[in-house]
């Protein structure tokens, strides 16, 4: 992808009326039509599409958060800043369409990484281990539902022995890696939705610190640009139980060097049973395996000790961040620290180590 456009437009509907919406968009068209008079609300300075109550007692707010630094470079090679707006040539700009670091097109040549004459018509990665990683991926997806071996079960088979939960019927428990784009088939778009929808049951909407309008969360489930942000390189893991989405969890891979987890969320009903423990070792074996070396996200306050001791994350210097967002354009939420842990490697049966 070339810097300066964008090959994904979302234009939505001014014709509400003609179309379904779900509890949560109903919820909040009733809520906008009062808030406008509320002096309360608007003396507390509230994020609009937010309950004013449930803003201050109940639920999570993200608002992405702006680094505060020089102004950043557009070439991860020479750290120039200045590119080409128009034309083919040497300040050209391209994108890995894995990673998203940015190139001079003079630069891949100098530093004998590519020769282009031009805007690649398809997808373009630096490197063959990007390549690799989109194309894994992109099978991951079409398989459609995983079956979750007994190691990872092991969890929520100990939580549903303490709480005496029994069930008559199996538990049926699998875990799906879906992507917006890919989303051809009526039930991978009903399955987002359901997705967005734990999302919003856990998580007030999600605006940028430089405006108070519009929620993320479904952009970056259907993997869309909004408002010069793009989440095409977004994917959504859920975990199922009986063919019911209890937890979801949003990644982006940033090639072999770093993954980010910005959301994770699981059903109320669902909570407590070892759900998402279950997805995130599968979303970590998937990493594992696709050689990636570290897994970075956002942790509020109260969650932080979780991620610490049960998930044996650790907080991230200021240095080792800058580095990453020198050449990543991560998600990174006001009000919440950002932590890293080591991809656990795995060994595949019958592969050499060095394959």
């Amino acid at each position: 992808m070339s810097k300066g456009f964008s090959r994904r437009v979302y234009i939505p509907t001014t014709h509400s009326n003609w179309y379904w919406h779900c509890r949560y968009c109903q919820n909040t068209f009733q809520k906008e039509k009062f808030v406008q008079h509320n002096a309360n609300a608007v003396a507390a300075g509230r994020v609009a599409g937010i309950d004013p109550i449930e803003q201050i007692s109940k639920r999570c707010i993200r608002i992405i958060k702006t680094p505060e630094a020089e102004v950043p470079s557009v070439c991860v090679l020479c750290r120039g800043r200045t590119f080409s707006k128009s034309g083919f040539g040497p300040r050209t700009v391209i994108l890995c369409d894995q990673c998203e670091r940015e190139y001079h097109v003079g630069c891949l040549r100098d530093h004998n990484m590519d020769d282009l004459k031009e805007l690649p018509k398809g997808k373009w990665f630096c490197c063959a281990e990007c390549n690799r990683i989109h194309t894994s991926l992109q099978k991951l997806i079409v398989r459609g539902d995983e079956n979750i071996p007994d190691s990872s079960l092991h969890v929520v088979r100990k939580k549903h022995a303490e709480s005496s939960l029994e069930s008559k019927a199996k538990l049926d428990i699998r875990w799906r890696v879906l992507s917006g784009k890919m989303a051809s088939s009526d039930d991978t778009r009903v399955t987002l939705s359901k997705a967005v929808a734990i999302f919003h049951e856990r998580f007030d909407p999600i605006s940028d610190s430089g405006s108070s309008k519009g929620d993320l969360i479904p952009s970056m489930v259907y993997g869309r640009t909004f408002k010069g942000r793009d989440f095409s390189g977004m994917y959504c893991a859920i975990l199922t139980v009986n063919q019911v989405v209890v937890s979801a969890g949003i990644f982006r891979i940033f090639g072999q060097e770093m993954a980010e987890i910005p959301l994770v969320a699981t059903s109320s009903e669902s909570q407590g049973q070892g759900y998402f423990q279950c997805l995130f070792n599968c979303i970590e074996k998937l990493l594992g395996f696709l050689k990636v070396k570290m897994i970075v996200l956002p942790a509020a306050d109260e969650a932080e000790s979780i991620w610490t001791k049960k998930f044996r994350f650790g907080k991230i210097t200021q240095e080792e961040l800058n580095n990453y967002t020198r050449d990543y354009q991560m998600m990174i939420f006001q009000g919440t620290s950002v932590l890293q842990k080591p991809v656990p490697a795995i060994r595949l049966i019958g592969k050499s180590q060095d394959e």
